[in-house]
């Protein structure tokens, strides 16, 4: 079917303080534009963001051409529990916030006329997600129109079936819908074309389908010499089908994939095309920061880009299905994928969750994941569930079964893995589906934010000193056992320390750390790289979100808090902020991954100075790659060198302050003590023999401040959906950041371009991410402009008290290099 973007010209209601309806180009996330509230039930789930009711509307002429046609609207991804209504009636809807869907439009088509379409997304009253959702249709939206012979939305399903050495055997499935009152004959004719463009092969067969029915028709094609698809080397084939009857074409569809063969076993591990691959993963929420859920291809694919040049070659979507922009970055990209299904199966984890619907639309919302994914070279595991207490229970072990069976017979390429997380086990409740949920909205409703707060305090406290101790338990194998049968893949959230007892226990099973922590990379680097069976990481989390508010922020001089009142914002996660700037963690993983030995030198924030780090496994340290804190002369600094060397000297303006050896125990990291003074600091690592491995300068930052402005590119597609980042940094006159200089700087937008969101990396601020204003965070912000769909020249200007403005000028045109994406973003099934 004819795919065309269907994102322009929406209006939505119901965004608090709106008085009528808003113009709005999808994806548009309705949550971000809501003052952020202390007391929303979502509280710091959300940061506290608050939900409501939105609903979005777009007329549109139905023309006559389209009569006898198949007309269908389809939704990437509406958060959440959403009412589809066309001139009134309601024709469809899903409660997921985060499946696909689809609905019909031709029975209720008002041919040559204004047709109103209207979309409801009910999200208010929380809390219903564990992290900031979004609401309103956050992905995009897409028309198809065929005829009533056509090949199904599915599009084509294709699958690598065998493979030695570079000679490679593709299978290719599509189906084809006849909603036609006879029976119709046709020809599908699919052609496959090489990473260079040329065309490789091409077959055709007679297709005959009875009425109001589908049949599914596969071709083979054999490719000798074949480009492999790898993290290092993504080559990608396109395949084009055209479904045609004696008279004239009836209908195409293009797609793209990978041709690549992935097996598992305790003995080689994780192999892609025969070479075995360890995981360095990260989890990644859905939300892009500081614009919220807005799932726009210009994001996804710069996230996925920087995840890959900071070393990560895996990423686990948690907890939700991935959208297509991510996958197809991900494809693109090289980087490996665990999709996973949801955060709830009928245990509810929040008032308001998907649990009430889980057991009735799982089977659905699981096909529907496995459809978008099928062809998707990057996607090499689902995982089931996140943390599901219930798996110890006699209907939680049957239904993990069920759930593995159920993805493996619609997809038999890709493992099955679920996040067991231990110490849940224990002590999840065992009453039936309804008597729990009765029993936490009853408990929410009596409750109170700073009560609620407290008590997941204190279980956090007793998860991080009992795990390890739970670990060891005969019970924690008992109660864990039938769920990791049920698996191809044993997943492990923080149960790190089973890993051996349970690989000699079962030398067969294949084990992944679904889930760990910053702070146990090097030990489990140490574990991973020893043990075949053990195929590696996602570490908790290697982008930094929005919501579940304060779990890895920098807690000083106070016990141990899980969770931060208002206003906390971020979750605060050490590895790359919102903006997608590294912090230094990022750089130490590098380092543990052997990918580079450093050194990489970072700071402890000397304004916080004499200050007791409240310790955090999330958080492994507080530093900064920053050696600018005027004003703080004198005052005993800690410098951490990160390293792999047998020794490490540190300069202070060539003056050697002092020469360690990197010690084994502590992990390539290496501290020094030392009062602060300005100039150039200066870590130079050595080997056993003496020689340089490597060195690496911080420069203070001199007296004056600069106002600085920098895009990530100059020009951008006026395709109403591209995005430009833009730095806002304080910097001296040499461009060196000024952490300390933070103040409140406001925006404009003004031409071809509006701004989508303005913010920083701070992880606690009462600021809103929609607002012009906002304030730097060590020195740092960041602007995202999107662009109309005129092509233009936008200028941005940047400006603070006291300082000279900052501008910046980009131009936006038709094509500027990014046609193969929208290509892809047309034609993509």
């Amino acid at each position: 079917m004819k795919r065309t973007p269907f994102n322009t010209d929406w209006l939505v209601s119901g965004i608090a303080g709106s008085a009528k309806p808003t113009a709005v180009t999808l994806p548009h996330d309705a949550m971000l534009y809501e003052k952020r509230d202390p007391a929303t039930a979502n509280g710091y789930h959300t940061g506290f963001y608050p939900g409501g009711v939105y609903r979005y509307s777009k007329t549109f002429v139905a023309p006559e051409a389209w009569r006898g046609q198949h007309v269908v609207i389809e939704f990437e991804g509406v958060y959440m529990r959403s009412e589809v209504y066309l001139n009134g009636v309601l024709i469809g809807g899903r409660p997921s916030g985060y499946a696909e869907f689809r609905v019909v439009l031709d029975d209720h088509l008002k041919y040559g006329e204004d047709n109103l379409l209207e979309v409801v997304a009910n999200n208010p009253s929380g809390p219903n997600s564990r992290w900031y959702s979004g609401s309103g249709i956050y992905r995009p939206v897409s028309l198809l129109i065929g005829p009533l012979l056509h090949i199904d939305p599915t599009g084509l399903q294709l699958r690598t079936i065998s493979l030695e050495g570079t000679n490679a055997t593709v299978h290719a499935r599509a189906t084809v819908t006849n909603d036609d009152i006879k029976a119709r004959t046709s020809t599908l004719r699919v052609t496959l074309t090489g990473p260079d463009g040329k065309e490789i092969s091409a077959t055709s067969q007679e297709v005959v389908t009875p009425p109001g029915t589908n049949s599914v028709h596969a071709v083979e094609f054999t490719i000798d010499g074949a480009h492999l698809w790898s993290p290092e080397h993504p080559h990608l084939y396109s395949v084009y089908a055209e479904l045609a009857d004696k008279n004239d074409g009836l209908d195409t569809v293009e797609d793209t994939f990978g041709i690549r063969l992935v097996t598992v076993n305790a003995h080689q591990g994780l192999q892609i095309n025969g070479a075995t691959t360890k995981l360095r993963g990260g989890c990644i929420h859905h939300d892009n920061g500081i614009i919220g859920a807005h799932t726009l291809e210009a994001a996804e694919e710069r996230r996925i880009r920087i995840l890959r040049d900071a070393g990560y070659n895996a990423i686990r979507s948690a907890h939700n299905a991935l959208s297509r922009a991510t996958l197809r970055a991900c494809d693109k990209l090289g980087m490996l994928v665990m999709d996973e299904l949801g955060d709830e199966w009928w245990r509810p984890k929040s008032r308001d969750g998907f649990s009430r619907h889980f057991l009735e639309w799982w089977q659905r919302d699981l096909d529907a994941l496995i459809a978008k994914d099928y062809s998707h070279p990057s996607v090499i595991m689902y995982s089931i569930g996140n943390e599901i207490g219930e798996i110890s229970t006699d209907q939680g072990k049957a239904l993990g079964y069920d759930i593995a069976a159920h993805a493996r017979s619609a997809d038999p390429d890709r493992f099955i893995t679920n996040g067991v997380n231990v110490f849940l086990s224990f002590i999840a409740p065992k009453d039936d589906p309804k008597v729990e949920s009765e029993k936490v909205e009853n408990k929410e409703k009596a409750g109170n934010p700073e009560k609620t707060i407290a008590m997941l305090n204190f279980l956090m406290g007793a998860f991080e000193k009992l795990t390890p101790l739970l670990l060891r338990l005969p019970q924690a194998e008992n109660r864990t056992r039938e769920a990791q049968f049920a698996l191809d893949v044993a997943g492990y959230n923080y149960g790190h320390d089973r890993w051996v007892r349970d690989t000699k226990r079962y030398p067969d099973r294949v084990i992944v750390g679904t889930e760990t922590t910053p702070s146990t990379t090097a030990t489990l680097w140490r574990l991973i790289n020893a043990m075949p069976n053990v195929i590696g990481e996602f570490v908790w989390t290697a982008w930094d979100y929005v919501g579940e508010a304060g779990i890895a922020t920098q807690q000083y001089d106070s016990p141990r808090k899980l969770f931060q009142p208002y206003p906390a914002l971020l979750a605060g996660a050490p590895i790359i902020d919102i903006t997608g700037y590294r912090q230094p963690w990022s750089y130490y993983n590098e380092i543990v991954w052997g990918r580079t030995r450093g050194p990489f030198l970072s700071v402890r924030p000397l304004n916080h100075a004499g200050q007791k780090r409240t310790k955090n496994n999330w958080r492994p340290t507080d530093t900064v790659h920053s050696w600018s804190w005027s004003g703080y002369e004198g005052v005993k600094a800690e410098v951490e060198v990160y390293a792999d060397a047998h020794r490490v000297d540190l300069h202070l303006n060539d003056k050697l302050i002092a020469s360690r050896k990197v010690r084994e125990k502590k992990q390539y990291r290496t501290v020094f003590s030392m009062p602060y003074a300005p100039g150039k600091l200066t870590a130079t690592a050595y080997d056993k023999s003496g020689n340089v491995v490597g060195s690496e300068t911080l420069a203070s930052a001199g007296p004056e401040t600069v106002l600085r402005a920098t895009a990530e590119r100059s020009e951008a597609t006026a395709d109403g959906a591209d995005l430009v980042f833009i730095d806002v940094e304080l910097t001296d006159n040499t461009g060196v950041l000024k952490p300390l200089d933070d103040r409140p700087v406001t925006v404009n937008v003004e031409g071809e371009g509006t701004l989508l969101g303005f913010g920083s990396a701070n992880p606690a601020t009462a600021e809103q991410l929609s607002s012009p204003t906002h304030s730097t965070y060590q020195g740092r912000a960041q602007a995202i402009i999107r662009t109309t769909t005129r092509p233009g020249e936008i200028t941005f200007t940047a400006s603070a008290d006291g300082l000279t403005q900052a501008t910046v000028k980009i131009t936006t045109s038709d094509n500027s290099g990014k046609s193969a994406r929208g290509l892809r973003g047309i034609l993509q099934a």
